[in-house]
């Protein structure tokens, strides 16, 4: 056999292996990472996060779930939790994070329904009640957070005021929402500890690994880009944020390490909004700045809600 064909049937194996390789490691990567969630994964406790979780027994019965269908036919699932007999306005949608559950935005929950809002708690798709075989990163998800708010227009009336916040993914979610012409209803955006791209994101959590990021990233970008149908390249939140004109509260702890805090500050610094402020948490972790200090978050938070929603 010639020595030239010999080469050939070489590399034609070569690359073989490494495109079956390239698209087993894409299945692993997108189902390890994004795969659905149906067990806890995060923390979700009082000393990481504040979280109170006695306080839905608190409010059981005033609370229901709601359903709505995303542009993709998945049917989502969120907490609803409203006042007694009162004839409310105001509504805050608290969209938690990565691999967590309602229960971890608890807090948040709290301090706005202490201030008499309705609180709607979604759960993103493709965690526990809400369909989809793959987490949205933020990405995927701000389509859905602009039906839930559409949800909350329809069960509350053209008058009713909205209030998107978020944290870590869901951070990143509102933030996206807010670039996308959201209904009128929406008044005001908070932001915790969002990313500012999903290839920023992922980058940040192999920072030690000495090689190339895109190397690898790259099967994770295959599964993503197969199963999901967009690039995580593609996925830039802070695109979004320049065409947003909502008033929105940036809000990072300085010792965050999964979403580093530059990332947060590229958000606030591409947000068009007129009305804007970043807050840092000193000595906060990953999602910690309420529990880092509860009282400075309330006011921080209070005080920007209550300038525009009263």
């Amino acid at each position: 056999m010639q020595g030239w064909m010999i080469a050939l049937i070489v590399i034609a194996a070569a690359v073989f292996v490494i495109a079956v390789g390239l698209m087993i490691g894409s299945v692993v990567a997108t189902k390890k990472i994004l795969g659905r969630v149906d067990t806890i994964k995060s923390k979700e406790s009082a000393d990481d996060y504040g979280v109170d979780s006695s306080w839905f027994d608190e409010v059981k019965s005033n609370t229901e779930t709601v359903n709505i269908v995303a542009y993709d036919g998945n049917k989502l699932a969120a907490l609803l939790i409203k006042h007694d007999g009162e004839d409310v306005r105001r509504v805050a949608i608290c969209q938690h994070g990565y691999t967590a559950t309602p229960v971890s935005v608890q807090p948040f929950a709290k301090l706005f329904y202490d201030k008499g809002f309705d609180v709607l708690l979604p759960y993103a798709r493709a965690h526990f009640e809400s369909e989809g075989k793959y987490i949205g990163m933020a990405w995927l998800d701000r389509f859905d957070i602009l039906r839930w708010a559409d949800k909350v227009v329809e069960l509350y009336g053209r008058n009713v005021s909205i209030v998107l916040h978020g944290v870590s993914m869901g951070g990143a979610t509102v933030v996206a929402a807010s670039g996308m012409n959201p209904p009128p209803q929406v008044k005001c955006v908070i932001d915790d500890c969002g990313f500012a791209s999903q290839y920023g994101e992922y980058t940040a959590c192999i920072e030690n690994i000495r090689l190339p990021k895109r190397l690898v990233l790259l099967p994770l970008a295959i599964g993503v880009r197969l199963f999901q149908g967009y690039s995580i390249y593609d996925a830039n939140i802070t695109e979004l944020a320049e065409k947003s004109k909502l008033p929105t509260l940036f809000i990072h702890g300085t010792l965050d390490t999964f979403v580093p805090p530059e990332q947060g500050k590229e958000l606030y610094e591409a947000c068009a909004s007129a009305d804007k402020n970043f807050v840092t948490f000193d000595n906060a972790k990953h999602a910690a700045s309420y529990v880092s200090d509860p009282e400075k978050y309330k006011t921080v938070v209070g005080e920007f809600v209550d300038g525009i929603v009263k």
